[in-house]
C-alpha cells in the first residue's frame, strides 16, 4: 500500500495564503483512527500556540509602550542647553515640571525659548500620536483578517477531514 502524507494546512507566514501539503497526496483515500486522532491534535496544538501569542500580544506591547515612554520621559530638552547656568530648570525641563518660583525668576527671552519648545513637543507629539493610531488600526484590520483566515482554513480542513473520513468508509 501507498502511504498517505498528512493532511493539515498551515499558513505561510511569508504570503499569509494557505500551503496545502495535501496536493502530495498519493492517491489513497483510507483514513484510520491514527491520522483521525493526530489531525485532532495538530488541530488543538495549533489553536494553543495562536491563543498562547495573543496572549501574550498586549504584555509585551505594554512592556514596548513603557519602554518607549522612560526614553521619551528622560530625553534632555533642547531648552536645557540654552539655559545651562540654570541647572534646576534644565533638570525641570527635562522633568516636565517647572514651578511658577523658577518661571518668575526667567527673562522674556527665556520663557518664550520655552514656550516655543513646548509647542514644539506638543505638535511632535500630536504627529507621533496620528502615526501610532493609524499604525493601531492597520493592526487591528490585519488582525481581524488573520482571524478570519484561520476560521476560513480549520473549517476547510474540518470538512476536508469529516469528506475524507466519509469516502474511506
Amino acid at each position: 500500500t501507498k502511504n498517505k502524507e498528512k493532511t493539515f494546512t498551515p499558513v505561510c507566514p511569508q504570503s499569509k495564503q494557505s500551503c496545502s501539503l495535501s496536493d502530495r497526496d498519493t492517491g489513497e483515500e483510507d483514513s484510520d483512527p491514527l491520522e483521525d486522532s493526530e489531525f485532532w491534535r495538530l488541530q488543538r496544538r495549533l489553536q494553543e500556540e495562536a491563543r498562547v501569542a495573543l496572549a501574550l500580544a498586549r504584555p509585551m506591547a505594554r512592556m514596548q509602550v513603557q519602554v518607549e515612554r522612560h526614553i521619551q520621559l528622560h530625553r534632555r530638552s533642547p531648552v536645557a542647553d540654552l539655559l545651562p547656568h540654570l541647572p534646576h530648570i534644565s533638570e525641570s525641563l527635562m522633568k516636565r515640571n517647572l514651578r511658577p518660583g523658577d518661571l518668575r525668576d526667567m527673562s522674556l527671552g527665556q520663557l518664550q525659548v520655552i514656550t516655543n519648545d513646548l509647542h514644539s513637543q506638543i505638535q511632535s507629539l500630536n504627529e507621533e500620536l496620528v502615526q501610532l493610531l493609524l499604525r493601531r488600526d492597520e493592526l487591528h484590520v490585519e488582525q481581524d483578517a488573520m482571524l478570519v483566515d484561520v476560521e476560513d482554513l480549520t473549517r476547510h480542513a474540518q470538512q476536508r477531514h469529516v469528506t475524507e473520513k466519509a469516502l474511506s468508509k
